[in-house]
């Protein structure tokens, strides 16, 4: 379906007092994007484009980027309200449960949806997110100090000075697409952005999370080999944390933003994961 044959719909979910905006477009069985950081919503038009004619697909701008509010406080952007406006959103739509797809920060979001609340997880596909034990433990090892050293920067004082919206829009190559990023960037709060990183992730010791419940849902992932921002090291043993059939996927050469860069890979993917009733994974033979 071509762009300009695609009526994408602006709408509004509601987290108590926070108002979500998302973009949904299409009708049948739904899958929902959940964006990292810096992106948006509609940093998955390629993909919504291409699957909107056979699903309902339905892409927010989390919480302090684009349209949606951002709350004051980095208390705001602990994982438990972020869970909770996809939550939102799935209600807003009328959903009991949907395939979740998540990039960077919302790939985090979507492990947690899945392990926390897994009867509304009917896929999980997660993009350059490992989970989240992987992330936490990549980022405390030393030996990841300049990969990850982001993390911490984000987290000193004064950190929101040093965000150029211009830069942080430089790696999407689509000139129309970046436009459209720098535009919702400008609408975004930078202290929501670092709230991401300092409400989740301590200065301090990082903690070994322990034992979790086993995420239920058929389980993909992919990422990119040259991913400068998480080692490929952070998806071994992701099998470990799945009580189903688990894919991991590395896209050799591609970066951290693998939605854009290999953007019809990605799609195709996607839709061959989602296409499937989750009890064929089950029974394979």
């Amino acid at each position: 379906m071509t762009e300009q044959e695609v009526a994408f719909e602006s709408r509004v979910a509601v987290n108590g007092n926070v108002k979500l905006h998302y973009t949904a477009a299409g009708s049948g069985p739904p899958i929902v994007f959940l964006h990292g950081i810096p992106d948006h919503g509609m940093g998955w038009r390629r993909q919504m484009q291409a699957l909107c004619d056979r699903y309902r697909v339905i892409a927010p701008d989390l919480r302090g980027f684009g349209q949606s509010d951002g709350p004051q406080g980095h208390g705001n952007y602990a994982l438990t309200h972020l869970v909770n406006d996809v939550l939102a959103v799935l209600a807003a739509e009328k959903l009991t449960q949907a395939a979740i797809v998540g990039h960077d920060w919302g790939g985090i979001i979507a492990w947690w949806l899945a392990i926390r609340v897994p009867q509304v997880v009917r896929h999980l596909i997660l993009l350059s997110a490992p989970h989240p034990r992987n992330y936490l433990r990549a980022v405390a090892d030393p030996a990841n100090a300049e990969i990850i050293g982001y993390v911490r920067g984000f987290q000193v004082p004064g950190a929101t000075q040093m965000l150029d919206i211009d830069k942080l829009a430089t790696w999407v190559a689509d000139p129309q697409d970046k436009q459209a990023l720098t535009d919702s960037l400008r609408r975004s709060d930078p202290e929501a952005m670092l709230g991401y990183y300092r409400a989740n992730i301590p200065l301090g010791r990082v903690p070994d999370l322990g034992q979790l419940p086993l995420v239920k849902a058929p389980t993909l992932v992919l990422f990119g080999s040259d991913d400068p921002y998480v080692p490929s090291s952070a998806f071994d043993g992701t099998f470990r944390e799945v009580d189903n059939v688990t894919a991991v996927i590395a896209l050799p050469g591609a970066g951290h933003f693998i939605h854009h860069q290999a953007a019809k890979f990605v799609t195709e993917q996607i839709e061959a994961w989602v296409e499937r009733s989750p009890s064929s994974f089950r029974h394979l033979g």
